[in-house]
This record gives structure tokens, sequence and C-alpha cells, in this order.
């Protein structure tokens, strides 16, 4: 009997495989294909973002207040606002936060160190939000970018005036309205509707029943009075903030330029002010507005000691880190290695890419100097500086090495020159964090950070 070719069990069975395996490969592969196909979205609309972002920066001037477009500057103690259409204007308002100087020292002080304070300038400003449920105000300061106040330790999250050291702060504003009575940040009606049509982009449309955001800038509803009374329809957007901080060559105002002294809150307002500034313009490709009220639990509850969780509202999307070393390369190169450390419950995951700003203070002599120089009077100018992050060692947990990209992490000019003229040897290293305290604030989503320098008035 003749015998039929066919295939064996085992050649079935090995079919099946084969085909199995390909299949498995190709499911692998759609969520890859999605997950790049995201990516690649992502950046097109990191891209679109920046060019919109820069257009409306270069055709507005956010940089620089004006009676067209002035800021809106926030006391978060007191909760007052202060409208401000100058720089002049801005560092007046901002010397109000002050004590009253009793004696010219403590006067020139003040103007020293409100001179060389910096700002954000940011659209999707919070410091009217809300912060229901928090068990502990400190250490969150909602008008400072990052959103620590100064003497506060981000690995503790705790704030002391008394024993902590203090770290350099941006004011955070926004823009105002400037045809209103009053003072108010740009979420508010009318000036949401008039900013939109002032500058040809559709920012917000209004409405009494539900939120409709009509482009990439805004997407809050605001009520007649000003109150915020929805969360946004989409969760993410693109945005931007742009920050401002005067040159680190800025001079120093001499103790010898207050006279006619008095005890008075208006003795802190600078008699000179920079005139050239450090812009930076960061875009985002998206941002969640909802990520200014994410609850953290920093500390557990014991419900048998009657101890509360200790419950905060931060942006998640602001990580506020310390600055633990700094690597003796980033005096020369700006290319360099930092050891970052945070919180405990802190998101740890930072990867090539992200971007984030250090910030520290430079201590600079307050002229004229005595004759004995062991005596001189220290002020402080604040310093902050953008790095893109190159290389990130670790498992996604603090303490993080990161190398960063920007300029080096030197001394200030002024800071040199304060070295020079006293005869002193000049570091060989950096100003590092255990003397000088670093924090450093991590942002994500953001495509690329735009820095200019600039005369502003």
């Amino acid at each position: 009997m003749k015998s039929r070719s066919g295939l064996t069990m085992l050649e079935v069975i090995f079919a099946m495989v084969v085909i199995l395996v390909g299949m498995v490969a190709i499911g692998l592969l759609i969520p890859l294909a999605g997950r790049e196909a995201e990516d690649s979205y992502q950046i097109t609309q990191g891209l679109a973002a920046g060019d919109s972002a820069l257009a409306l920066f270069n055709t507005t001037n956010i940089a620089q207040p004006s009676l067209e477009s002035p800021w809106c500057l926030v006391d978060d103690i007191g909760g007052n606002e202060h409208s401000v259409s100058t720089m002049q204007a801005a560092y007046d308002a901002a010397a109000r936060t002050f004590p009253v100087p009793q004696n010219p020292l403590q006067a020139a002080i003040a103007q020293n160190e409100v001179a060389g304070l910096g700002f954000c300038i940011d659209p999707l400003f919070w410091g009217f939000q809300s912060r229901p449920g928090n068990q502990v105000p400190l250490p969150f300061f909602r008008t400072r970018f990052p959103f620590h106040f100064d003497n506060t330790n981000p690995v503790l999250m705790v704030a002391d005036q008394q024993n902590l050291p203090r770290a350099a702060r941006l004011l955070r504003g926004s823009l105002t309205d400037p045809n209103a009575s009053t003072p108010g940040s740009w979420l508010r009606q009318p000036a949401a509707v008039r900013l939109a049509t002032m500058y040809g982009g559709d920012i917000v449309q209004p409405s009494t029943t539900k939120n409709k955001a009509l482009g990439p800038i805004r997407s809050v509803y605001v009520a007649g009075d000003g109150s915020i009374v929805a969360n946004p329809a989409s969760a993410q957007q693109s945005s931007w903030l742009v920050t401002i901080t005067p040159s680190e060559n800025n001079p120093i105002i001499g103790r010898d330029r207050i006279t006619q002294f008095q005890r008075d809150i208006s003795f802190n307002q600078p008699l000179s002010i920079a005139r050239l500034y450090d812009v930076a313009l960061v875009v985002f490709s998206k941002r969640d507005v909802r990520e200014v009220g994410s609850t953290v639990v920093v500390r557990q509850g014991d419900l048998q000691s009657q101890r509360p969780a200790e419950i905060l509202n931060v942006p998640s999307s602001e990580r506020v880190v310390k600055v633990t070393d700094i690597d003796n390369e980033a005096l020369r190169s700006g290319t360099f290695n930092i050891t970052v450390e945070g919180y405990s419950g802190m998101d740890a995951s930072i990867k090539p890419g992200d971007w984030l700003m250090m910030s520290r203070f430079a201590m600079r002599d307050l002229l004229p100097r005595p004759s004995d120089a062991s005596m001189v009077t220290k002020i402080s100018r604040q310093v902050h500086r953008w790095y893109r992050v190159v290389g990130a060692s670790g498992n996604d947990a603090f303490p993080r090495t990161l190398r960063v990209a920007g300029k080096p992490w030197d001394w200030t000019e002024g800071e040199i020159d304060d070295f020079i003229e006293k005869n002193e040897t000049l570091p060989s290293v950096p100003p590092l964090p255990t003397a000088y305290e670093t924090h450093a604030v991590i942002l994500k989503d953001v495509v690329q950070v735009f820095e200019r320098q600039m005369e502003l008035r």
C-alpha cells in the first residue's frame, strides 16, 4: 500500500510555536509603537509650543512690565497684590516685604538684597490656589519659585527661619489687567478676554456653564468675581514660564548713598536697580494644571498618639532638591556632576533631557569697605542658572548623581572682584553647598530653555 505524505504532530506543534512567538512579538511591538508615536507627538507638540511661546515672548515683551502688559506680584503673607508697570515698581513692591530698617546700614543691606532679587512670570501662576486639608502650612510659599520658604530644608521638608540657612528664591507673579480698577492675576475677568484680543491669540473663553479652552496657554475657567470655579477640562497643556534675574555683575549700592535716613519702609526701596538681566523662557510640552494641588503625604499619621498625617499640596512638576555636592570640574567647565537629595516621598526619577535650575546666594562686600577688611559687611545677591541633565546615575532613588550641562557653576564677577580688591587668593574650587546653600528645582516635560541677556527698564 502506498503511504501518503503529511505532517507529523511534532512538526505541527513546532509550527504553532513559531507562529505563536511571532504573534507575541507583534503584540509586544504594538504598545512600543504606541509609545514611540506618543513620544513623537509630544516632541512635535513641544516644538510647536516652543515656537508659539517664543513668538508670544517676542511680540508682547513679557519680560518687561509696562502699562500695556503689567505684572501682578503677590505678597503671600498678607495676600496683597501689586500691579507694577516698571522694573523699579517691581523692586519697590518687593522691598515692602522686608522689615522696616532701623538705621542706614540696615537700609543699605536691604536695598542691595532687594536689587538682587529675580522674578518668575508664570501664566499658570497659582498664588491664589486654595489648599484645603493642609495640616502644615510650612514649608510652602506659594508665591516663590521654587515654591519653598527661603529657610527650608527640602530633604526634611521643614522651614525654620532661625536655624536653617537661606536659599535663593524668585518671586512668582503673573500678568495683570492694565484696565482693571484693582490689581489682579490674568486668570481673572475681564483680563482674560481682553488679553485674548489684545495680542491676537485666543487664551480663554469664559463660560458660566463649562470651561472652554481655545488656545494652548490657558484652560482655566474663572468667575466674574475672579475666583477659580472649575478645573481645566484638559489636564495637560503646553505652557511656559519666564525667569528674570539681574545680571551677576551688577554693581553694589554703596552705603554712602543712603542719605537723609528715616525709619521708614521706603528706605528699603533700592536707589538704583539692575538694568541688565538674564532672561530664560522655559517651554513645556505639557503641564498638568491639576498638579499644582497634588496631594503628598510627607509623614504618615499615628492613630494611637492622635498625630495627623502631614499632607501637603505640592506641584509635582516642580521638585525642589538640595544639592549636596558639586564636582570641581564646575569651576572650569559647563558640564559637570552634582549630587542631589530629596525627601523620602519624592519621585526620584530623573532622566537625560530633563531641565533644572540651580540657585544660591553670592556674598558680596558692602561698599565702601571699612579700613579693617575683616569687619566688612556682607550682602547677598541671588544666583540662578539653568542646566540640562545629560546623564543620571542610580536606580531612581535619592541621592542621585546627575551630569548637567550649562554655564560653569563658578564665582560671579562681583565675587571675584571682591577677592582681588582685598588681595585674597582666588578659590580653586566652585562655591560648594557646604558653605553656600544650593538648591535646585527639577522641572518635567520641558522642551527647551531659551536664554538671552536683555536690558530692561
